[in-house]
């Protein structure tokens, strides 16, 4: 998925190639009917809860987001170390991605959520207590994003995973619309601007406590979720389990290659955003939390309108090469970015590159959702998520180091340039299928048998999300 927690870059023709890796028919408007309600998935009591629970979260996350780059400068004033913070979150995920997509396949994803919440919920309270005390150095910030990372290796699969264990196959396009307008608005909108407030005001401690407890409004709504049924793989060595994964992806000839340019993307421009925005804001603009949380609050607002349009279009016929044609111009708007020569503009590039990612992103997840079995599920969303950023903490040290060797605007340039490059070169070279409409099954390998079938259906079916 195109980053994240940017989330998620860009997502994901010949005759051969489009037998053999074409997209599946919408799933939202069968029969080319009206697509869902965006608000219908809604409707249903666990869906809501999880939704709610996970707002309340990443509006948290979006205070962070501001408040720890800014407190990494105040301490350090150090664009490397300001990367090496971020890697230290990236790295460990990567690692345990494989691993904690087995064990959502194994056990309750619910479970497995909760106990992520509660460990960074915990962790990041304690971060509060210190910055509120003037006591903090680099290496607990190390520490915690080491935490973070490692929690959201076993985290992220599971969230992929669970909707499907709780919604029809109908209402995932509305559910992948109204995840994507609460992490637009809460995330990118609504949690920044609280976040500079805080920093510019009383103080980054009190954003740092504001994201602690939201972990707990999180955790809460997990554990009243009731009812979760779902497919369960049957327990084997771990290594066997982790290769099936990987030969399913592998398999799926538009799936693997969509996810390889999405790692590309990432590497050189969604991720290194991260870290160039504060550079921009600070040493090019000389602005401060205010502005920096306006950018991202930018990018939130064209997420938002993102999400409630591709809840009005339904899925497109050539859904590949609409998520990758969005991918690949929202690259061109980071590039543009870095050739602002106000910051209104700046700002203004940020909010449509976020909107763009957001709709590719919109039109990935349903699609893996459906097309993977339902007891691969874990391992493909773990593989999607560390094919991703697998490379991002070197495209977070390289971006600044970059930025101090040839500047922000340079290293925003090139890297912006090259992901739009990567993206042109899956639409016209057939890797991807991304001008086939016809539908067609999954054709990898397999799966062992389930051990438990709750209520689901176990045939093909695919989701996923590319967060910047």
């Amino acid at each position: 998925m195109l980053m994240a927690e940017s989330a998620h870059a860009g997502r994901r023709a010949a005759a051969a190639v489009e037998q053999a890796v074409s997209c599946p028919t919408p799933v939202s408007a069968p029969g080319g009917q009206r697509p869902a309600a965006a608000g219908s998935a809604l409707r249903h009591r666990n869906f809501a809860l999880l939704w709610s629970g996970q707002t309340a979260s990443i509006a948290g996350n979006g205070a962070f987001t501001v408040a720890m780059p800014l407190e990494v400068l105040r301490i350090t004033n150090s664009s490397l170390d300001l990367a090496l913070v971020v890697s230290a979150r990236t790295v460990p995920s990567v690692i345990l991605l494989l691993i904690g997509g087995t064990f959502v396949d194994r056990l309750s994803r619910r479970t497995v959520m909760l106990v992520s919440d509660i460990v960074c919920g915990i962790s990041v309270s304690l971060l509060a207590l210190l910055v509120t005390s003037g006591r903090a150095h680099l290496w607990e910030f190390f520490l915690l994003s080491v935490i973070f990372g490692s929690a959201s290796a076993f985290f992220r699969p599971a969230s992929t995973a669970i909707v499907r264990d709780i919604l029809p196959a109908d209402l995932l396009v509305s559910a992948s619309s109204l995840t994507s307008l609460s992490e637009s608005m809460a995330l990118y909108l609504l949690g920044p601007l609280t976040g500079g407030i805080l920093v510019a005001t009383i103080g980054a401690g009190w954003a740092f406590g504001i994201d602690g407890a939201s972990f707990a409004v999180s955790a809460a709504c997990l554990a009243a979720m009731r009812g979760i049924t779902g497919v369960k793989a049957a327990r084997s060595r771990l290594l066997a389990d982790v290769m099936d994964g990987l030969r399913f992806c592998y398999s799926q000839h538009w799936l693997w290659y969509s996810m390889l340019g999405i790692g590309a993307a990432n590497l050189v421009c969604f991720v290194p955003l991260g870290i160039l925005q504060p550079l921009l804001v600070r040493n090019v603009f000389h602005a401060g939390a205010i502005a920096l949380g306006v950018m991202y609050a930018a990018a939130g607002g064209g997420g938002a309108l993102a999400s409630l349009a591709a809840a009005r279009w339904g899925t497109p016929r050539h859904q590949v090469a609409r998520m990758w044609s969005a991918w690949a111009v929202s690259g061109l708007c980071g590039a543009a970015i870095g050739l602002s020569p106000w910051l209104w503009m700046a700002v203004s590039f940020a909010g449509l590159s976020w909107g763009l990612a957001t709709y590719g992103n919109i039109l990935w997840l349903p699609l893996l959702q459906q097309k993977t079995p339902a007891e691969l599920l874990g391992r493909v969303s773990s593989v999607d998520w560390m094919l991703s950023f697998a490379l991002s903490p070197l495209g977070a040290i390289a971006s600044g180091a970059a930025a101090a060797v040839i500047g922000v605007r340079l290293t925003l340039v090139a890297g912006g340039a090259l992901a739009a490059a990567a993206g042109g070169i899956l639409l016209v070279s057939g890797k991807t299928g991304a001008w086939s409409s016809s539908a067609t099954t999954a054709t990898g390998p397999a799966p062992r048998r389930c051990a438990r079938s709750c209520g689901k259906s176990t045939g093909p079916t695919w989701t996923g999300t590319r967060r910047r």
